[in-house]
């Protein structure tokens, strides 16, 4: 075992495994790296937002843009941002900044532990505006993605969390997203609800779509030759999203054509499925994303 620092609010340090190490990442931000038997990943304390996720002997899943912004207080494009304690501008569409302080905020790292399997297990910590927050990131031949919610203040209050998980697929237009079949979904490029899902899910433009179903959601990916499957864990909603051409020329941290090589499929509790936290009342909500090959 070795010793490193504890980078955060808090003073101290933090034993961390052989396998880990924190040290300045892009923009020089501190950042959890992570280069374990059974895989390897990147964490940044700026949003407790994990960048890359590389099962062992497989190749990176998680897409994050080249031209994200690294500053310690712009929410990183791609990777895993963490929208809370609301979804976009919230339930009443009065909140901001859009999708919450909880990609924005610097987290703890509380703990890092190598499991025998050669996986590790991370914890972060944020306390912020009457709620407290945990966030357990399992790295291995698996990605799980656990977030627990408290509400520590005097009033009840309306949450709303998504793991917004970017995936990153060969060829986003021949991608095929299966396991939403049935559910109902609000549209927010056509600006519609209760739609209801035929058949897979295929991307030729703008996608934007909140899903009353917490899946297990396929994404086929032929030219990227593999599956994804995410399956959420207490999370009612899935959202799946990709800005497209038009979408990604207008931001700035986003190149053009990166439209081509991402997917966001979102384990979430949003909308509709909003929780309501008395005081001392918490939640909890996950994913599990894992590889799978095309013939399984």
């Amino acid at each position: 075992m070795s010793t490193g620092p504890r980078t955060g609010p808090d003073a101290g340090s933090l034993r961390l495994p052989r396998s880990t190490a924190v040290g300045p990442g892009r923009g020089r931000q501190p950042r959890l790296l992570i280069d374990a038997p059974a895989g390897s990943s990147q964490i940044y304390l700026h949003g407790a937002h994990l960048t890359s996720w590389v099962p062992r002997g497989g190749r990176e899943v998680v897409f994050t843009s080249r031209q994200a912004v690294f500053d310690g207080a712009t929410a990183i494009r791609g990777g895993v941002p963490l929208c809370l304690p609301w979804f976009t501008t919230g339930v009443d569409g009065l909140q901001r900044p859009s999708h919450g302080w909880g990609r924005l905020r610097p987290w703890v790292l509380r703990s890092v532990e190598q499991e025998r399997d050669g996986s590790v297990r991370v914890l972060l910590g944020l306390e912020h505006d009457g709620l407290s927050l945990l966030y357990v990131v399992h790295v291995g031949h698996e990605l799980e993605l656990t977030l627990s919610l408290r509400n520590t203040g005097r009033e009840p209050r309306e949450i709303e969390a998504a793991l917004h998980t970017y995936l990153a697929v060969g060829d986003v237009t021949a991608v095929e997203v299966t396991g939403l079949e049935g559910a109902t979904y609000s549209d927010g490029v056509e600006g519609t609800r209760g739609n209801t899902q035929v058949g897979a899910l295929r991307i030729s433009g703008p996608t934007d779509r909140v899903y009353s179903s917490q899946g297990p959601v396929t994404v086929r990916d032929p030219a990227g030759g593999r599956q994804i499957l995410v399956t959420g864990s207490n999370a009612p909603s899935t959202v799946v999203w990709n800005p497209w051409r038009s979408g990604a020329a207008a931001m700035a941290d986003m190149a053009d054509e990166e439209f081509a090589s991402m997917l966001c499929v979102e384990s979430a509790a949003v909308r509709e499925h909003a929780r309501l936290l008395g005081p001392g009342e918490s939640t909890t909500l996950g994913t599990r994303v894992e590889v799978l090959a095309l013939s399984d």
